[in-house]
């Protein structure tokens, strides 16, 4: 049976903070993904590309300076980089076609699907109290969302129907569930937290690369880009793109899949946070209060309770 080891409580602290700080950040993803997408008219190919591209030559020096580019043939690890790169691909593609919230909302799949594939096919329970955060969690995304829920509005997006988005999301997040559980056993196989995440920006950027050019991306938008379009650019491929995933492949090492993907929620309070800055999609009625209100603080209760354990 594959479980997490478990840290000193100090170690344990950083490391669920570490989790809940890039949960934070992937918040962020859709809404920078749709925010670039449309309004500064990017292919999502091409974002992908130039984004992961950066991150990949970035991690490139760093994963040939600590001297472990030999790990990339390890095999383990790219089956982690196949599921990271369609998790990627089908991710930022439901960012254009469908609100941020929403994208935000079907990923909250990824937990219980995490708990289940975890229980059923590598016999890895989740931590206790994980099945309560999640129903409360899931609870107070649907209440935080139950007005635009029954906007017809909501499920459509550009004039585009948003059904593509849902399928989109939707298989990103059972791919992001496999991603998760694969992540954490690959430590076993000598692979480094660096050179797992290159060899995942190698798939992603190996993939998209003959997707654009399948689809005949009009790369005319990014010799127009604002200043407000790069700022939005460098925050997308180092803080989150680098960042982010960074800190996901160290909790799931340090913590394991059930516990950092039961914190998931956090994204969507996150995400209504900077849809409102960003895109101008303020939280406004009194339920969308009260369902983020009820997400993060089930959220923050439940790293709690797994703060006090040792």
């Amino acid at each position: 049976m594959s479980t997490p080891t478990q840290p000193a409580p100090i170690s344990r602290n950083m490391w669920l903070f570490a989790a809940l700080l890039g949960h934070s950040a992937w918040g962020v993803y859709p809404v920078l993904a749709r925010y670039l997408q449309l309004d500064a008219n990017l292919p999502g190919m091409t974002l992908l590309m130039v984004a992961n591209g950066s991150a990949l030559l970035v991690m490139a020096v760093v994963v040939w300076w600590r001297g472990e580019l030999r790990q990339l043939l390890v095999r383990a690890g790219w089956l982690v980089a196949v599921f990271a790169a369609l998790r990627a691909i089908t991710n930022v593609l439901a960012a254009r076609y469908a609100p941020a919230a929403q994208v935000t909302l079907i990923g909250l799949l990824t937990p219980p699907l995490v708990a289940v594939m975890g229980r059923v096919w590598f016999d890895d329970p989740p931590p206790p109290r994980t099945t309560l955060v999640l129903i409360i969690s899931c609870i107070g995304a649907v209440v935080m969302l139950s007005g635009d829920l029954q906007q017809a509005s909501f499920w459509q997006s550009s004039g585009t129907s948003s059904w593509v988005g849902i399928a989109l999301a939707t298989s990103s997040s059972v791919l992001l569930a496999l991603y998760m559980l694969s992540v954490r056993r690959t430590y076993k196989y000598g692979i480094s937290s660096e050179a797992t995440f290159l060899l995942q920006l190698i798939a992603v950027v190996g993939t998209a690369i003959p997707i654009s050019i399948i689809q005949k991306d009009n790369w005319q938008p990014w010799l127009h880009l604002q200043p407000s379009h790069w700022i939005a650019l460098g925050v997308f491929a180092f803080v989150i793109v680098i960042g982010a995933n960074l800190l996901q492949v160290y909790t799931l090492r340090k913590l394991g899949a059930p516990l950092v993907t039961s914190v998931q929620a956090w994204r969507l309070p996150m995400a209504a946070i900077v849809a409102g800055l960003v895109l101008g999609e303020w939280v406004q009625t009194p339920t969308e209060f009260i369902g983020a209100a009820i997400t993060a603080g089930s959220v923050t209760w439940y790293l709690l309770t797994q703060r006090k354990r040792t």
